[in-house]
């Protein structure tokens, strides 16, 4: 795939941007890449804080072809898969927890973002945003324990250009790759991937279960001690993690 960044200094979200471009026609493989983002945006409306010019604020724009409308998901674990494996790089060990988050035992390195869009009952195309915590030391107040490449590494600096390279050279690897190797690589990957673990579902039930698998539609598939599979969207369900 033959990519073409578009740089920014600021934007309100790059996601937008890169969607509005989208619209206009642009081809496969446009890149949107800003140092600041005001509004920037994470799954179902979550804000994605990020300090300006110290990470890596990116969206892709794709046109897949012979990808099914519910089996869009694909594209979310093979940009998923490409993060972890540009991470392992730095020897940086990171896990995918479901849906699309990046973690570092237990610290949040990263969040990305798919959007599609339809003309009509017509898939047109699609657009991954990516946040990466590069430089950044020192984070707000959040609900979830951040982390980024330097407070992972020791070092100081890294060059923001070389990592978005990477990531788009490892999602390029897999993007042409066929899709029982990205979900074998993305179910290796998966943070809690073996073993019972309790989960809780909207109706604040708690569940012990495992995965089972991540579907096409990227429904979560748990199996439970009794061996019933239940299944589970986004926002259904969330991991209750260790304090």
């Amino acid at each position: 795939m033959l990519f073409k960044t578009i740089y920014y200094e600021t934007l309100p979200s790059s996601n937008s941007e890169a969607m509005w471009l989208g619209s206009t026609g642009v081809s496969e493989g446009t890149v949107v890449v800003c140092s600041e983002q005001t509004d920037g945006r994470g799954q179902v409306g979550n804000r994605w804080e990020s300090a300006p010019g110290e990470n890596l604020t990116m969206s892709l724009i794709l046109r897949p072809e012979n990808i099914a409308a519910n089996g869009l998901f694909l594209l979310s674990k093979a940009f998923s898969l490409a993060v972890v494996r540009s991470l392992a790089c730095y020897s940086i060990e990171a896990l995918i927890k479901w849906p699309n988050d990046i973690y570092v035992e237990g610290r949040k390195i990263a969040g990305i973002l798919i959007e599609h869009s339809f003309s009509g009952d017509s898939f047109a195309f699609s657009v991954i945003g990516l946040g990466l915590n590069v430089n950044q030391f020192l984070f707000p107040a959040m609900d979830i324990v951040p982390t980024s490449i330097t407070a992972e590494t020791g070092k100081d600096y890294y060059d923001v250009n070389e990592i978005l390279s990477s990531v788009l050279h490892n999602f390029s690897l897999l993007y042409g790759s066929s899709k029982e190797e990205i979900n074998s690589g993305y179910m290796e990957k998966l943070f809690r991937r073996k073993g019972y673990f309790p989960y809780l579902t909207k109706g604040g039930e708690t569940l012990i279960a495992e995965i089972h698998e991540v579907a096409d539609s990227g429904e979560l598939v748990l199996r439970d001690g009794n061996g019933r599979l239940n299944s589970f969207f986004f926002k259904e369900i969330v991991y209750v993690l260790d304090e």
